[in-house]
């Protein structure tokens, strides 16, 4: 055995050599511990979609409490990985228990719950939520995202685009808050109602195709800001929801795809009549309405081949207007009696599914 300071040293050294690969490996153990359970640790909005079933697929019937309203049904699709845009013509006839009325009628006089309603059981579609806003607060939800660029080539005849200044350059940069005024500029110019709404389309159309990576993230967050202004049965969880199905289409680079529900309109252009066609279409594009209890007094009323799908509407009563122009209330109102015998008694169905109006805030 070695004595002295030889030996110190050497057994100093192999210490070393021993301590210093443990301590290391228990140091990058714990790094790559902290590295994995640091997403666990972060606040989520949801679980991430990996594989998209039916729980991301969301139509959602949107209505602009404009001094017109304009209506749209937005259907985001993560199982075929599309996203739809149809306006609805406001003065689409729908079929309601007290008789046929026109959507911007049941919408002014019982809310959008009420509207969106009539129109899923007229269309025989599901439409899980509604959400009324105002031009400004449409403006709050955009959150500073660039304002879409429509062209308006092909929209508009060559004369429209003269009389608005847009021969030269018919690209428009529309921010949202104003893109009603713009429409409504359009209508007073005589365009017709029929390319009002491909315009109306063309507007959403641009909107989401442009800003589709942004969407899951600035526009939900503008519409947490704008909360306290909507009129909508969203709730939190929704809001979720449809954030999830949003960056799960932007990752897969979705489509957008515009198309107005097939109808036909009035010989003065206030009436826009449901056909077999609107029926045909409205299944291929949005999921059937789900009917626990099918009842004839529920079915909904299938106008023949070739002729009016209702009589002229009937006036329903209306409750004072509440903020921003939108209906006070959107819990459906009772129906008038009328003498016309039903097929079989039941109840008025239930409004659209959802959280109350204002789940938001």
């Amino acid at each position: 055995m070695q004595n002295g300071p030889k030996a110190f040293w050497l057994s100093f050294f192999l210490t070393l050599a021993i301590l210093v690969p443990l301590l290391g490996g228990f140091v990058l153990y714990g790094l790559w511990q902290q590295g994995t359970a640091a997403p666990a640790q972060i606040a989520q909005s949801g679980v991430p979609v990996g594989s998209p079933t039916q729980e991301n697929d969301h139509t959602l019937f949107v209505a602009v409490a404009a001094e017109q309203p304009g209506f749209v049904l937005l259907r985001l699709d993560g199982v075929n990985n599309v996203i739809r845009v149809c306006p609805v013509p406001a003065a689409s006839v729908v079929s309601a228990p007290s008789g046929p009325t026109l959507l911007r009628d049941s919408y002014q006089s019982a809310g959008p719950g009420r509207a969106a309603e009539l129109l899923s059981q007229t269309l025989n579609i599901q439409i899980d939520r509604y959400l009324a806003i105002a031009p400004a607060s449409l403006g709050t939800a955009w959150n500073g995202m660039e304002p879409p660029r429509v062209n308006l080539t092909g929209l508009l005849e060559p004369q429209e685009l003269v009389a608005l200044g847009l021969s030269e350059d018919p690209v428009v940069s529309l921010a949202p808050e104003s893109a009603s005024e713009f429409l409504a500029k359009l209508a007073a110019e005589g365009v017709p109602p029929a390319r009002l709404e491909r315009v109306r389309g063309a507007v959403w159309d641009a909107a989401l195709r442009q800003q589709l990576p942004s969407l899951s993230t600035t526009l939900i967050e503008g519409l947490r800001k704008a909360s306290s202004t909507l009129l909508s049965d969203l709730t939190v969880t929704d809001l979720y929801d449809i954030q999830d199905t949003l960056n799960w289409l932007a990752r897969q680079q979705a489509q957008v795809e515009m198309e107005v529900i097939p109808g036909r309109w009035g010989d003065a252009g206030d009436r826009y009549e449901f056909t077999e066609d609107s029926m045909a279409s409205a299944s291929g594009w949005f999921v059937q309405r789900q009917q626990p209890s099918e009842s004839p007094a529920l079915a909904t009323p299938q106008p023949p081949a070739g002729a009016s799908a209702s009589p002229a509407p009937s006036p329903t009563p209306e409750p004072s207007p509440g903020p921003s122009g939108q209906a006070a209330a959107a819990q459906p109102v009772s129906p008038v009696p009328t003498a016309t015998a039903q097929p079989s008694a039941s109840p008025t169905p239930p409004p659209v599914s959802g959280a109350p109006a204002g789940a938001l805030g």
